[in-house]
């Protein structure tokens, strides 16, 4: 029987492209700038093309090291690390701006008492900084729904690491059976599989069907739909 649930937060419960495409176009002219390159018009959209969608599964480290192995800058890991502060400073600007577009992927009010209701534990698991994912729950309206957050914070490795999970079943002293993980990406799909999680799959941002089903154990078309789809996915669990 499930007893938590870790949900993705860009693409699952926020839509993806109006946030952080919009965001990156903003942050990319910045950075480049920190790094030392021209932010010309052609600059800019290699940036921003370095990183595309897989940004939604990618630390700051990760898409760091994208962009300036991309424009062929040498790096050691002091600086790398200075690169992604940078970048993630740059990132938290515009997306806690009250301007963002965050905006939900379904009723997620509804939902969430939904989950309540059936005394489940939610949590989050994001490749974000815990500061950025918060703001965003705050925009969403739903932060008091969640009793963990599991995010890019330096200790626990990202996903598809199964550290989040462990981090999660220590601290609520559940078992990886009792746990679902609903996400966009094929990386949220395999991070499931690497803790021992149910892995259900939501069409709602990055992840096309076909890439999705290769690991999914259930897929979706967004996380509204888990009220009229939780039986059918207790089954799927059972088997």
């Amino acid at each position: 029987m499930i007893k938590g649930i870790l949900f993705d937060k860009d693409g699952t419960l926020l839509k993806f492209d109006e946030l952080w495409n919009e965001a990156t176009k903003m942050v990319m002219p910045k950075f480049l700038h920190k790094i030392g390159i021209d932010a010309d018009e052609e600059n800019v959209s290699m940036a921003v093309k370095s990183v595309g969608n897989s940004i939604a599964a990618m630390t700051y480290r990760d898409m760091t090291k994208a962009v300036i192995e991309f424009f062929k800058i040498e790096a050691d890991d002091k600086m790398l690390s200075l690169y992604s502060k940078q970048l993630e400073e740059l990132y938290f600007e515009e997306v806690t701006k009250s301007t963002a577009n965050i905006l939900p992927t379904a009723d997620l009010d509804k939902l969430f008492k939904w989950l309540s209701d059936r005394k489940l534990i939610v949590g989050l698991a994001t490749a974000d900084t815990k500061q950025t994912a918060l703001k965003c729950l705050d925009r969403l309206g739903i932060r008091h729904f969640f009793s963990y957050v599991g995010s890019d914070d330096g200790v626990l490795k990202p996903k598809p690491s199964s550290d989040i999970i462990e981090d999660f079943k220590r601290r609520f002293e559940i078992n990886s059976d009792e746990i679902m993980v609903v996400g966009d990406t094929n990386t949220d799909m395999q991070f499931a599989k690497n803790g021992g999680a149910l892995a259900v799959g939501v069409l709602s941002g990055v992840g096309e069907k076909e890439e999705l089903k290769e690991s999914a154990d259930f897929i979706i078309a967004d996380v509204g739909q888990l009220m009229y789809n939780w039986k059918n996915i207790e089954i799927q669990e059972s088997r």
